[in-house]
């Protein structure tokens, strides 16, 4: 199509038909720029192609890893209000007059449990290298930062107090049990001398204190636990369109 111009062009300069060549001139400069324009739409169709390929496989990570944290949270919000349910039993318990049975050891040994909290935090560190603006869609972005830079690590700080009131609670109460199951402290039989147990003050406030951390982890993987099925919706919605 340029060779034909340039011939055209040649032929009108030597017939001295200057309006006709300006026209022609002005056409061979519009081909040209029209070609530069498809150039550069091709390559910025490309160049967002391949952004958003780089977002899908991104977010589709940060999924799969999202799915398996939700099944480790759900796992933990149950333990734990289980755990909760039977921390105020035995709080009740020394508060009251009630007898000591079967289900009060068992209260004592589940008021006492401990749980991991295993998520895993390699996708979003993956994302933030790459750039966390590689999301487009600014709901699932504000909820996986609000996830993993506020609630997550907001989680791991109550849980290791929590484990510090649990080694407070057995510095006080292991001299009223012959046995426990070290991993964590778990007491697995009758304990002694239950009047004077019962009159230990500092026992009652560190089953307390353990209590209020428990019921704020109960609330916390409740929390995560939604969150967590928001985004992995989001994500879903986002894929598939």
């Amino acid at each position: 199509m340029i060779k034909f111009f340039r011939k055209i062009r040649q032929r009108l300069l030597t017939e001295n038909k200057f309006s006709k060549y300006l026209i022609y001139a002005i056409g061979e400069i519009l081909l040209v720029m029209i070609g530069i324009l498809l150039a550069f739409q091709a390559n910025q169709w490309k160049e967002q192609k391949t952004e958003k390929e780089l977002e899908i496989k991104l977010i589709t990570e940060i999924q799969n890893g999202l799915k398996s944290d939700l099944i480790d949270v759900k796992v933990n919000h149950e333990y734990h209000k289980e755990i909760l349910k039977n921390q105020y039993k035995v709080i009740d318990w020394l508060k009251n007059d009630g007898q000591f049975n079967d289900s009060t050891t068992y209260q004592f040994s589940m008021a006492t449990k401990r749980t991991s909290f295993m998520v895993s935090k390699a996708p979003f560190e993956s994302l933030k290298e790459f750039g966390l603006n590689r999301i487009s869609n600014d709901a699932i972005k504000h909820k996986i930062i609000r996830l993993y830079d506020v609630l997550y690590p907001q989680y791991e700080n109550v849980i290791s107090m929590y484990y510090v009131q649990d080694e407070k609670l057995f510095n006080v109460i292991y001299k009223y049990f012959d046995d426990w199951n070290m991993s964590p402290y778990v007491y697995e039989n009758k304990p002694k001398n239950l009047s004077q147990l019962k009159k230990d003050h500092a026992v009652l406030m560190r089953f307390k204190y353990l209590t209020n951390y428990n019921a704020f982890l109960v609330a916390s993987n409740a929390k995560m636990e939604k969150l967590l099925i928001e985004i992995i919706d989001l994500i879903d919605l986002e894929l598939n369109e």
